[in-house]
């Protein structure tokens, strides 16, 4: 694939998982400059269509919200909201404590953990992280100047429309970037209801979502190269590979009106 909006080199050793973003086993680490590139095109697409202002991002199925929290600091300005949600308890607590590190009290918690850390161990992991973690906090003490990104985490079955729409609570996403489980590392918890329903999950969620999305939302789905992602409430974008994955890119299809389509709230359960 051809990267249209990140550097060629760049450092992203700052944000390397298990340094100051937070790790845990099972959880994988979604490429950084690979976050950056389907984020950025997401929100290209958004600004052709007259809308610029910063984003809600959501996604459904967040593990621990490595590539959400990465994402805010390379695009503070871009994000208003982030909200993420995973069917796994785990997945939630620990996607609790990486957003947290968008805030300065989550911060300096950390900062502090790895300052006892490199004083037990001696570690020289250690004291680049926590050197890290401090430009990290001088980054966010200037950005939390001018406005904070507000940040929300529950759990939900990704499949299950009234799951997302009792923690979404409203709150309505213009950008869902999600890394669906496809094998490698992670599956769809057998407690998924599409599995349950024989139903594929990429179409369950995809419907679960349609009703909950802003006017002319946008969303991208990571998966390898063998899923189908697609939905009639939807229109593709882009599609691409990278590496083992493939991107795909989908925005809402517009009804008869012009309008964003949307299923029915009430359908199906």
């Amino acid at each position: 694939m051809q990267y249209k909006f990140t550097r060629d080199r760049e450092n992203y050793e700052m944000y390397a998982s298990g340094g100051v973003i937070y790790a845990a086993p099972g959880h994988t680490a979604f490429p950084v400059r690979l976050a950056n590139e389907v984020f950025r095109r997401c929100l290209a697409f958004r600004a052709a269509q007259g809308m610029t202002g910063p984003c809600t991002l959501y996604d459904p199925c967040c593990g621990g919200a490595y590539h959400l929290t990465t994402l805010a600091y390379f695009n503070w300005n871009s994000i208003a909201r982030i909200i993420g949600s995973d069917i796994d308890e785990d997945a939630v607590a620990l996607a609790r404590r990486n957003l947290s590190l968008l805030h300065s009290a989550g911060l300096e918690r950390r900062i502090e953990e790895l300052a006892a850390l490199h004083e037990r161990f001696g570690k020289p992991s250690h004291a680049a992280a926590l050197d890290n973690a401090r430009i990290l906090r001088q980054w966010l003490e200037q950005w939390s100047t001018q406005r904070r990104i507000e940040t929300a985490v529950f759990r939900a079955d990704a499949t299950d429309r009234r799951s997302l729409k009792a923690g979404l609570a409203g709150v309505r996403p213009d950008v869902v970037f999600t890394d669906i489980p496809y094998g490698w590392r992670s599956n769809w918890s057998p407690d998924t209801l599409a599995l349950e329903a024989g139903i594929d999950p990429v179409q369950a969620l995809l419907d679960a979502l349609l009703p909950e999305l802003a006017p002319g939302a946008v969303v991208a789905v990571a998966s390898n190269k063998t899923v189908k992602v697609q939905h009639t409430g939807y229109r593709r974008i882009e599609k691409f590979k990278a590496g083992k994955r493939q991107l795909v890119i989908l925005a809402l299809e517009p009804d008869e009106t012009g309008n964003s389509a949307r299923a029915n709230p009430d359908s199906g359960r």
